[in-house]
């Protein structure tokens, strides 16, 4: 039998499937982001290997108790989801098609069907506890839960993101790493480390866009910010109330511009008007810098340009959050 193996999250689905699938819970019930601190003792333990991964996984997963019909949200979540199918493999007949993914069963297993995928192979998770019933399909589990169900299969071809599925890569007459929707041959990827942590760097990015966007145009509005600011607080001697305030009107035409065009891409005609909302908006972590300022340099008596600093990065997370809810909700699909 000859058959071609491919890996679900990151490979044919851009993105994780069970991180996409847990922010679709949260979004019906708000409730689930305190599961969030639940998994951070968890995360850390299995980092350093106190915990193995399977172990790890049924803690994230044991937010399943708190839903009553998986089923449903599942069904829901893949209407919302479908178009993160990358266009590669919506193009091919996946008649000898085995998926071998980490991700559970249950939630691949109904887009699966629709795909018409052969067969799937994947982690077994109850879905109304998050317990696994076997290990975590990954790594070398993959290999060995593939040979115990299609022992005497040949394996023409093997599709993966990531070197984690190298026991797999090798088994195969032909292997392929998938970077985005891009397809390279694994015999040159794998020997050039260069080319591998530069596509693995592109990959990281392509899943988070318009965070990583923020990221950068947030470190240059930052830069702008504590700049002017050492400018008017240092060189020209001005209070540092006044000199924020100033450094803030600046950062903020700055930021307005750069946000619109580099990170939510906005399409909205309405310039100004958003410019005031943008601004307006900013206003509010003005007022929570400016308190943040007052309690670092008058009472705990900490450097003026160090205080910025600090302020800039309490700032820089409550601005993404303000401009992606509020301000420029109506962005370009892309």
């Amino acid at each position: 039998m000859k058959l071609y193996l491919y890996d679900w999250d990151g490979t044919i689905y851009d993105g994780d499937s069970s991180a996409d699938f847990f922010k679709y819970c949260l979004k019906k019930d708000k409730k689930l982001f305190f599961h969030l601190f639940k998994c951070i003792i968890p995360f850390i333990k299995y980092k350093t290997k106190y915990i193995n991964i399977t172990e790890f996984k049924e803690i994230v997963f044991s937010f399943l108790k708190t839903i009553n019909n998986v089923d449903e949200y599942v069904k829901d979540f893949w209407k919302l989801n479908k178009n993160k199918i990358k266009s590669f493999y919506l193009e091919n007949d996946h008649s000898k098609d085995i998926i071998i993914s980490a991700s559970p069963e249950f939630l691949l297993k109904p887009i699966c069907k629709e795909l018409k995928v052969k067969d799937l192979i994947a982690s077994e998770v109850n879905k109304k506890t998050g317990k696994f019933n076997k290990p975590n399909c990954r790594g070398e589990e993959k290999v060995i839960v593939f040979r115990k169900k299609y022992p005497k299969a040949e394996i023409m071809e093997m599709y993966s993101d990531s070197m984690h599925d190298k026991p797999l890569l090798d088994l195969a007459k032909k292997s392929y790493m998938i970077i985005g929707n891009k397809i390279y041959d694994y015999e040159t990827y794998r020997p050039n480390i260069l080319k591998r942590f530069w596509l693995w760097g592109w990959s990281i990015y392509h899943k988070n866009e318009e965070l990583w966007n923020y990221l950068i145009v947030g470190g240059l509005t930052t830069i702008v910010a504590v700049g002017s600011y050492a400018f008017f607080a240092k060189s020209l001697e001005l209070h540092y109330i006044t000199s924020n305030i100033l450094s803030w009107i600046i950062a903020v035409v700055f930021a307005y511009f750069t946000n619109r065009l580099f990170v939510f891409k906005s399409t909205n005609k309405e310039k100004f008007k958003e410019f005031i909302k943008f601004s307006g908006s900013r206003i509010t972590t003005l007022v929570i810098e400016t308190g943040l300022l007052i309690l670092l340099i008058d009472i705990v008596l900490f450097d003026e340009v160090w205080s910025k600093v600090i302020g800039q990065i309490v700032v820089l997370v409550l601005n993404y959050i303000i401009s992606k809810l509020i301000v420029f909700k109506e962005k370009k699909k892309i």
